[in-house]
């Protein structure tokens, strides 16, 4: 970034306000409020995309459910490896060294690339072994394969979005990712209803047209990184990992790479667990599921804003304006979120109708909000931690705690409870609830412990 004028200068800009602004609420919301647009349309899209596959079948409607996890497991490393450049890029942004904030970029998405589109091919011919691992009912698995498939083929343009996404927003601009998430999305809400009920292609037109966004998102994200467009400006030597990066790059991605990859083959496990219930709760778990992404409107748009001045103002070595940017997120969001808690328990019947007209799913679903609803407080506390350690690159415990949370905790309760307990989705959604909520409350010690309060970078 050579230029003291055009995009290097208004990263330097974004830097100022990030550090100077003493009102931290409004600085979070402010940061915050193109991320809560682009995800607001994002959660519309997913209710929508939800509405029209229930139209066509309870099998159909939960299609998204028992096949996300393996893409879950290519998504791990793109929200791992971003995780490097949200601490790296953030932290040098912070102390002024943008040259070192792009090379560390490039170096990312270097090794991504060469890592995720052989395992992209890889995994879509391993489809039909991964639906026979996880038990899926006969009826979800034809409409399963074809639309896994699919958006297997186009992970690579979804991870390349996402390290877009993490560099420009740990540089402070998060309204370039914003535009061309709404872009994106609004593509993919028009194209849903076309190609799953007038061109006919039912499961498989919805993955095409997620496919097509994501083949849109990534190629901006590209020509933006090849043309400096946006302050960050790559060339193909720039793809060639860094030396003196790459170990910083491993030693804070590793852990959350990992811990993802765990929670991923853990929501495989789960996937089973769910499926084994039957077709009903799968469906009622899909309904539920929809209902309960709701907060993501508020707790992850104001959770990156609060990780971006964290990161920052440790590059920067502000180390008392992190310790407050993280405590003002924390009991903003929180308090917001307690709102929305309120609002799912008296309000859940009335959405749920909405979705199925089947008793026995609307009863499951019902059963879910109220008892696995409210532990979304224990899962935000969790995932605000998640969005501190990424920003400080303090990332091992916070990992620990992620694998902990599923596999010595959801997946053994949820199991106990639903099958040898015999309490069904009953003990399902009591045992993903407790989970919740120990992690919790020790992530809220951890982030109180300030240990995660000192920059990784060298400057």
């Amino acid at each position: 970034m050579p230029s003291e004028k055009g995009p290097a200068s208004d990263l330097r800009k974004l830097r100022k306000t990030v550090l100077t602004e003493e009102n931290l609420t409004k600085l979070l919301f402010k940061l915050a409020l193109p991320l809560m647009l682009s995800t607001s349309i994002s959660v519309v899209y997913e209710v929508a995309d939800t509405l029209w596959l229930s139209r066509l079948s309870d099998a159909a409607l939960g299609t998204p459910v028992v096949s996300w996890p393996l893409r879950g497991i290519l998504m791990a490393l793109g929200f791992g490896f971003g995780s490097s450049v949200a601490a790296l890029a953030g932290q040098y942004a912070g102390a002024g060294l943008f040259d070192k904030a792009s090379e560390s970029i490039g170096s990312v998405l270097g090794l991504l690339l060469m890592i995720v589109t052989p395992l992209s091919l890889l995994f879509t011919i391993a489809v039909p072994l991964y639906l026979d691992v996880i038990n899926v009912p006969p009826d979800i698995r034809p409409l399963a394969q074809e639309y896994l498939t699919v958006l297997m083929l186009s992970t690579s343009f979804s991870i390349i979005f996402i390290l877009f996404n993490f560099s420009m927003s740990a540089l402070g601009d998060t309204k370039t990712p914003m535009k061309v998430s709404i872009i994106a999305t609004l593509t993919n809400f028009v194209l849903d209803p076309i190609l799953i009920f007038w061109v006919g292609l039912g499961v498989m037109g919805a993955a095409l047209a997620t496919a097509v966004a994501n083949v849109l998102s990534a190629s901006y994200a590209l020509f933006s990184f090849f043309t400096g467009r946006h302050g960050v400006k790559l060339s193909l030597s720039s793809l060639i990992p860094d030396r003196e990066i790459v170990p910083l790059v491993i030693k804070i991605s590793a852990p959350i790479t990992l811990q993802r990859l765990a929670v991923t083959a853990g929501f495989i496990t789960m996937a089973r667990i769910v499926s084994g219930l039957g077709t009903p709760i799968v469906a009622a778990y899909s309904i539920g599921q929809v209902f309960l992404s709701l907060d993501r409107i508020i707790s992850m748009p104001l959770g990156r804003a609060m990780g971006i001045i964290v990161g920052q103002s440790l590059g920067a070595e502000m180390i008392d304006r992190a310790k407050r940017a993280a405590m003002t997120g924390i009991k903003t969001i929180m308090s917001l979120i307690g709102l929305y808690v309120v609002l799912l328990l008296l309000f859940n019947k009335p959405f749920i109708d909405v979705f199925t007209d089947t008793p026995e799913v609307f009863e499951s679903a019902h059963r879910m909000l109220i008892i696995f609803g409210p532990s979304v407080l224990g899962f935000t506390l969790y995932m605000l931690g998640e969005s501190i350690a990424r920003s400080s690159g303090h990332t091992v415990l916070v990992s620990a705690l992620g694998f902990v949370r599923l596999w010595l905790l959801r997946i053994p309760l949820s199991y106990v409870l639903a099958y040898t307990l015999e309490l069904g989705d009953t003990g399902l959604w009591a045992g993903m609830a407790v989970s919740n909520y120990v992690t919790g409350i020790t992530i809220l010690a951890w982030i109180l412990s300030w240990r995660w309060a000192k920059p990784v970078i060298k400057k």
